[in-house]
């Protein structure tokens, strides 16, 4: 089907003024040959001239008018349009260039921040402080692995909790924190010991600081330990060493006096029972003092042990067979009734090197100490095991636990102390000198007790 061509009005007017602008003018031509002007009549050819003139004038018009418009329609054609295009597509090119610039710049930025992150992370798990910082209000926002492990507590377990939560709103630590955002100042090498959750107690040395941002605003506190435990038990180690050197020192002398004494007196009194007749009253009195001067000589006797100085003689020994053995001996030469024993050793423990005699000596009065705990019965639990690494020191413990009558808290610090007894019997000497060979193995000895619950002491040996 043929298109027809768009029909242009201005075009069409233009055409049809023409025609009559051109009829007009031969019109004109015609009548001004052949019709002569009548005098006083209407001038026909003035009216022709005028009626030209009208329409040279609106033609001129409608041509001025398609001219412009022809001008308007040029400057508005496609392809300026096209040019305008163009530069509004270089524009939106320029923006989407920008946009691209700007998220790589800040997938970039995203990128650093994530690597100082992991960084600052990898630093805080690697460091062997306990690292935890508060905000301003006191909540925890960073707790790295080691202060978990200082501590005792899971990350989880204090991330968004507020110290007092965690540490109690009267504990030392809270002391320091408030202490240092009141004064601003930085708190260094403090030490002190730490009751923490489950009971356990712990000593630590903290260092406290502010926290602050770029800019120098206070965001928070930052909160440092140590755990000096090893440390102090290492510590109070040498301080009773020492004691214990110049306890036997200035007893030793006493005792052979003493010793001396009594030799004396158990000479007269024996010559004193010969001069007397067997019918005599004198000589129970005499049995009597025969039989204290005796008891007094085993005590000087032990004394002397106690605080001789003993080389132990260290050889490698296998834990499970001799700790049966050990556990063993005690029992056959302790009166029944006897406990429910149990003996374990478990298999990851290595051979370590220890003094049997010494060794089997401690562990006999730990057990001799239990089963008379447990008149009525019990039971009696013997285990080797190694304990957690502390650094690079490993350790085999030894735990002894009874279900017997306990010990009183007031009394757990004294039991290791030369001459104190709880027994009526007893000669305060027992668990002295387990101590000191615990001490000779360069080793730790700790105990746990509740009354009416039981006791456990716990021997830790190191590794070789």
């Amino acid at each position: 089907m043929a298109l027809r061509p768009r029909s242009n009005p201005f075009a069409i007017l233009t055409a049809l003024l023409l025609v009559l602008f051109l009829t007009t003018l031969a019109f004109n031509l015609l009548t001004a040959q052949r019709i002569p002007t009548a005098p006083g009549g209407v001038d026909v050819h003035a009216a022709t001239d005028l009626l030209l003139k009208v329409l040279g004038g609106i033609i001129l018009l409608v041509l001025l008018y398609a001219g412009f418009a022809r001008i308007v329609r040029r400057d508005s054609s496609p392809s300026t349009g096209f040019v305008k295009d163009n530069v509004f597509l270089d524009v939106v090119a320029r923006l989407r260039d920008k946009e691209h610039e700007l998220e790589r710049l800040r997938s970039a930025a995203e990128e650093r921040a994530r690597e100082i992150e992991s960084y600052n992370e990898n630093i805080l798990r690697s460091v062997s402080s306990g690292v935890i910082t508060f905000n301003r209000e006191s909540v925890v926002t960073t707790f790295n692995d080691a202060a978990g492990r200082i501590l005792r507590i899971n990350r989880a377990d204090v991330i968004g909790k507020t110290c007092g939560e965690v540490f109690g709103a009267n504990s030392t630590v809270a002391g320091l924190l408030n202490r240092c955002l009141s004064t601003g100042e930085a708190i260094t090498r403090e030490e002190f010991e730490l009751y923490l959750p489950h009971g356990e107690r712990i000593w630590i040395g903290v260092s406290t600081t502010l926290l602050k941002d770029s800019e120098g605003r206070l965001i928070g506190t930052t909160f440092v330990c140590t755990d000096l435990t090893e440390i102090k038990a290492l510590q109070e180690q040498v301080e009773m060493r020492e004691r214990m050197t110049v306890l036997g020192q200035m007893s030793a002398g006493i005792a052979h006096e003493f010793r001396n004494l009594m030799g004396t007196i158990l000479g007269a009194a024996k010559l004193i029972a010969r001069q007397t007749p067997p019918d005599s009253p004198v000589h129970e009195s005499i049995q009597t003092v025969t039989h204290v001067i005796s008891d007094m000589d085993h005590l000087i006797t032990q004394f002397l042990n106690f605080a001789r100085k003993t080389d132990p003689d260290l050889k490698p020994v296998d834990m499970g067979p001799w700790l049966k053995r050990a556990v063993e001996q005690v029992l056959e030469q302790v009166p029944p009734p006897h406990p429910h024993v149990e003996v374990t050793c478990f298999p990851d423990v290595p051979q370590i090197r220890f003094d049997e005699v010494l060794m089997r000596q401690a562990l006999g009065n730990l057990v001799q100490n239990a089963v008379e705990a447990m008149p009525g019965g019990g039971r009696l639990t013997v285990s080797a095991g190694l304990r957690p690494p502390l650094g690079r020191r490993r350790e085999v413990e030894v735990r002894v636990s009874d279900t017997g009558a306990g010990i009183p808290q007031d009394r757990l610090g004294k039991i290791f102390l030369p001459f104190f007894t709880t027994k009526p019997k007893g000669t305060g000497l027992g668990l002295a000198l387990v101590h000191k060979i615990v001490l000779l193995h360069n080793g730790r000895i700790d105990v746990e007790s509740q009354e009416r619950k039981g006791t456990t002491f716990r021997i830790s040996l190191p590794i070789a």
